[in-house]
């Protein structure tokens, strides 16, 4: 009887070590490498806001891992050099998915990766994706980034002071993205709205925003935007620091200065804004991604754009402008430090 026993426990630990077995190779079986290939840096706050929404919703299934080609710093000359390197990464980590982040990253890589088989989700993208032919790429889908101007700017008439004619300087750098965005602007919306004159201008050279900056009320501005910011060069053609850009136009600007984007706005930054959200834009990708690894087709899904905004605000900004949010916006804002 004893022998039984001893006989029966031996199995049910053998049993048990089976199925823990079992279930780590399934496991395995069902975890899929994700390669993320940024186009620009990861200490670059709209990278970590998406980044954060595809790691906390593919990291606990799957292998993620990212790629950066830091177009925001270096020069145009090198990012082939960079995009090569990309595809080497990629190729080494042989993923069964492809997250490409912005238009540098779908620019350079698509086609590479067209050809490759794999499927790919890209975010991001300002232009529109028949520039880069990805309607004719069966295994890509993904999201479009479209500045949230109109909005932007009608919450901004509301909080500027009444007076018979305002005017609003929206500021963008001459990176791709800026190019691709200021161009979608351009075309969908005229230099007026409403009773409010809008001027859009690039700028690639530090002294070019710090004098456009310094005489904005001058020029008969009521308020500027501060868009892009991050491809400026100096005067020995060196990028400039893009947080000690922002800090500086916010230390020294003559009337409030506004955002559309989530990452531009803090106490030492922008004052807010309605703007997108980088965690949000990240989480649609993601849940393309889920979809694809969960065997459906990417030619099944289409692309979507992301047109969700929030309002952000900077209590001291608002505070240092004597601005007071209406009671309805002030309820569902996200207040930054």
């Amino acid at each position: 009887m004893i022998q039984i026993r001893q006989l029966n426990s031996s199995l049910q630990h053998i049993l048990s070590f089976l199925i823990i077995c079992l279930v780590g190779i399934s496991q395995e079986a069902i975890a899929a490498k994700v390669v993320v290939i940024e186009s620009y840096h990861h200490s670059y706050q709209w990278d970590q806001e998406y980044y954060q929404a595809i790691y906390d919703t593919l990291s606990p299934h799957h292998d993620v891992s990212y790629f950066e080609m830091d177009t925001k710093r270096l020069p145009q000359a090198q990012f082939a050099e960079r995009a090569d390197l990309a595809w080497k990464y990629i190729q080494q980590q042989a993923p069964q998915l492809v997250i490409l982040a912005d238009d540098n990253a779908v620019n350079l890589l698509h086609q590479r990766l067209n050809d490759s088989l794999i499927p790919v989700v890209y975010l991001g993208v300002n232009m529109n994706p028949r520039e880069y032919h990805l309607n004719e790429h069966k295994r890509f889908t993904g999201v479009i980034e479209r500045p949230l101007l109109r909005r932007s700017l009608l919450l901004i008439q509301r909080l500027l002071p009444q007076t018979v004619h305002r005017k609003i300087l929206v500021l963008f750098d001459q990176g791709v993205t800026s190019d691709s965005a200021a161009e979608y602007i351009s075309k969908q919306h005229s230099s007026m709205l409403g009773d409010i004159e809008v001027n859009l201008v690039q700028l690639s050279q530090l002294t070019d925003w710090q004098r456009n900056v310094l005489t904005a009320k001058e020029q008969g501005y009521n308020a500027i935007v501060v868009a892009l910011y991050h491809t400026v060069r100096d005067a020995d053609n060196s990028s400039v620091d893009a947080d000690k850009l922002l800090k500086w136009i916010s230390e020294h600007t003559p009337v409030p200065n506004f955002g559309f984007w989530g990452f531009s706005v803090s106490a030492e930054g922008n004052i807010g804004g309605y703007v997108l959200d980088g965690y949000h834009h990240g989480k649609i990708a993601a849940n393309m991604a889920t979809k694809i690894l969960g065997g459906e087709k990417p030619e099944n899904i289409f692309p979507v754009t992301d047109d969700l905004g929030k309002y952000i605000f900077s209590q001291k900004g608002l505070a240092k402008w004597n601005i007071v949010l209406p009671k309805e916006i002030e309820k569902t804002t996200l207040w930054v430090k």
